[in-house]
């Protein structure tokens, strides 16, 4: 955010082969290696060479300590590399667990981190994706009896169309649909499951021999591409970090307690004679203070004594102290702006004033460091990663925040997809990524999207700027706050006072006045999961006593709007002694295993896209803040209508892909051709092709979860009259076919189409 208006352009069975194997040589650069276990199918062992490009990946930029361990051999894949795998050739992972195979092959390898593939015959034998998922618990499991810190990296298997499994392909998309749930509810601190997507972006036809198993040329490729950057940011680090620093999604102070940013940024670098602002925003139980630096290009150089006079006065205070250099806000659109490289360069002439501070300091390289110019910013990545490079060679040690291109709002996913890349570049492996959520978030499905990626990939994720409007849009700070405080994701809201005119609605107090709030300082200082009401002190200032009380129990779920494909559920709200936070929703399909499928943070929640004439079992916990988890409620039973005939609908779909590309726009009409007004409604269907909606689209909130994707009404169009029709659209994209869904449901009743 700069001072004056900053507008986002918001525009087999499978069957083993025999290769004759290369000679195995591990890795000899480091004492203790780290021991890498690739666990499948023959995806994965026959001869699986994206192993063998994955080694290579990792020699070639350094991480040569790695030791790839299993007790099948090396295949031929063209060079020498580390190939011990547990890739068996016709497994089932039921069959795993079923003849208890997995022990044996653990007793002599004892890997440090796990990387499993595997399910594929599984959906190709009939097998439900909720029996696969406890076979995973029960692998998990012995996983961890074998190593109590095994990092599990599970994919969201490949697609697969074989020509004997019309089926499969639908079945490859519920089980990878239910994959993340299941990674959330069984991750912990100790052994933490990241789920890396091998799904998205791959086409049976041209990465596929036949259909199932990856080709030599684009599929293993693919595959190494996205095992690679989980795989590095699994690794531990040569370098230790010393002071703040992060842990998998977490920021944690020295001493290995978690550290959720509550606070507010101030624009010191404009009033710095506003020096009392440090203990009025403490004053409203801030732990944190992003605080504005000039690097020269456009404001200061803030010097290292006044760097030194804003650090003690942050310790005063009590605030962890956040330094920004501003001089980058919209590099490449705007002329005057600064480089990340001279970012870098600035905080190395400051080095003097940070280096000791790294328990009370996080280092900002750069506030919004590109602006909307794509080829500029296409280029985050790399200089981000060149700064971080520059500062760690310097010796500065301290937990690094990268913010976000694109006026820091991201909304190309440009930071969401190379943040991992980045996290990996960092020597110290001690980076924290910061969205900044202005217009383009909007709806609570874009905010719950993005922090929904930087979770499943296992990144550490903050909200370094937010308000309640601005003039590119209206940004949902509700469910900003309601999400991040569920989440455990640290935020900081924009700005303490000083705003120019034009964005003066975002001061949260007048003229520097803690006596006098604005509205918007009332709802983020005040307000519900607001900064007073979930900050905690740093414990280096001594704050944070243990909170090991968990919540109560939750009421027992009652269930309503029962459709064929959804249902809401309410219970009666859990206490804690300090704060309940949010609830885990838990299901179960007839008499099989819980595992979770949603998160809320109040005691309601709505289920979608349920199987029809189908019993469900639902459980709900809660949570606090310091991650206490309550016992789970009773069961709650649900049995979904039946989802046959024809509903008093119409469907009107069309999809032109743009001339000559990958890319299309669907346009749908909604009729109600019944005789009643229909109240509120939602569209659901299953694109099989593996097509992907471009978010958010317009005229309904879109979601998608695998191929399966939800439209709901907006507020202007969710009444329709008899013979009345809405229109809603997107974009999206596709890899090789574009088919139209077969089949089209509003509020769980099928519809006619044409």
């Amino acid at each position: 955010m700069t001072r004056r208006v900053l507008r986002a352009l918001v525009v087999g069975l499978l069957f083993a082969a025999c290769f004759v194997a290369l000679p195995h040589t591990s890795s000899t650069a480091a004492a203790a290696p780290t021991r890498i276990m690739a666990l499948g199918d023959s995806i994965t062992g026959s001869p699986g060479c994206w192993r063998a490009l994955l080694w290579k990946h990792l020699q070639d930029t350094g991480h040569a300590g790695v030791d790839f361990v299993g007790t099948l051999p090396a295949q031929g894949c063209g060079f020498t590399y580390d190939g011990e795998n547990e890739g068996h050739g016709g497994f089932l992972a039921t069959g795993i667990v079923r003849d208890n195979q997995l022990p044996g092959w653990l007793s002599g390898t004892r890997p440090d981190i796990v990387l499993m593939h595997l399910g594929t015959n599984d959906v190709w034998n009939g097998i439900a994706a909720s029996t696969i998922l406890d076979a995973y618990t029960t692998l998990l499991g012995q996983m961890r009896a074998s190593n109590p810190a095994t990092k599990l990296v599970v994919a969201k298997i490949i697609p697969m169309n074989p020509a004997n499994c019309a089926a499969c392909a639908q079945r490859v998309v519920d089980l990878n649909a239910a994959i993340p749930a299941w990674a959330q509810a069984h991750s912990t601190a100790a052994s933490p499951i990241t789920v890396v997507d091998q799904w998205s972006g791959f086409d049976t036809a041209a990465d596929t021999s036949d259909g199932v198993h990856p080709n030599s040329t684009t599929g293993i490729q693919k595959m190494e591409n996205r095992w690679y950057p989980a795989l590095v940011a699994a690794l531990p680090t040569s370098n230790a970090a010393v002071g703040l620093h992060v842990s998998g999604t977490q920021v944690l102070e020295a001493n290995g307690a978690a550290f959720v940013m509550r606070g507010v940024n101030h624009p010191y670098a404009w009033y710095p004679s506003q020096t009392g602002a440090f203990a009025d925003i403490k004053s409203f139980g801030a732990n944190t203070v992003r605080v504005v630096l000039g690097s020269g290009q456009r404001w200061g150089p803030t010097s290292a004594a006044e760097v030194t006079n804003v650090v003690s006065l942050c310790k005063q205070s009590r605030l962890i102290c956040v330094l920004e250099a501003h001089d980058t806000t919209g590099y490449g659109e705007e002329s005057a702006a600064a480089s990340l490289d001279q970012a870098a360069s600035y905080w190395i002439s400051v080095a003097s004033a940070l280096k000791g501070q790294e328990n009370y300091v996080v280092i900002n390289l750069g506030n919004e460091p590109f602006g909307n110019n794509q080829q500029v910013s296409a280029t985050w990545a790399s200089a981000t990663s060149s700064a971080i490079t520059r500062l760690r060679g310097a010796g500065l040690q301290h937990l690094l925040m990268a913010d976000a291109p694109m006026w820091g709002q991201d909304w190309q996913n440009i930071m969401r997809d190379n943040a991992a890349s980045v996290l990996a570049a960092d020597p110290q492996h001690n980076t924290v990524f910061s969205i900044h959520m202005y217009g383009v978030y909007d709806t609570a499905a874009e905010i719950t999207a993005y922090f929904d990626a930087f979770r499943t990939a296992g990144l550490p994720l903050v909200v370094g700027e937010f308000g309640n409007m601005h003039t590119d849009g209206d940004p949902d700070e509700d469910t900003i706050m309601a999400q991040a405080q569920s989440r455990g994701l640290g935020y900081l809201g924009w700005s303490w006072s000083g705003n120019s005119s034009d964005v003066a609605y975002l001061d949260l107090v007048n003229s520097f006045n803690p006596a006098s709030l604005t509205t918007w300082g009332e709802r983020f200082l005040n307000g519900t999961n607001g900064v007073r009401q979930t900050s905690k002190e740093a414990t280096i200032y001594g704050g944070g006593t243990t909170d090991t009380a968990a919540p109560t129990t939750p009421g027992t779920p009652t269930s309503s709007g029962v459709t064929a494909t959804g249902a809401t559920l309410t219970w009666s709200a859990s206490t804690d002694n300090v704060g309940v936070t949010g609830y885990d929703v838990l299901r179960a399909t007839g008499s099989g295993t819980f595992s979770q499928v949603g998160s809320t943070g109040s005691a309601t929640f709505t289920d979608t896209g349920l199987t029809a004439s189908t019993t469900y079992r639902y459980q709900v916990r809660a949570r606090d803040a310091a991650g206490n988890v309550s016992a789970s409620s009773a069961a709650a039973t649900v049995t979904t209508s039946a989802g046959g005939g024809t509903g008093a609908c119409k469907i009107g779909y069309s999809a032109p892909a743009w001339g000559g590309g990958n890319g299309f726009t669907a346009s749908v009409t909604i009729t109600n051709t019944g005789t009643s007004t229909l109240t509120g409604w939602t569209l659901a269907f299953t694109y099989t092709a593996g097509q992907r909606v471009t978010l958010p689209g317009w005229g309904a909130d879109l979601a998608q979860t695998g191929g399966a994707v939800t439209a709901t009404n907006l507020a202007w169009n969710g009444t329709l009259a008899p013979n009345a029709s809405t229109g809603i659209g997107f974009n999206g994209t596709f890899t090789g076919s574009n088919p139209a869904p077969a089949s089209f449901t509003l509020n769980g009743s099928a519809c006619t189409t044409g």
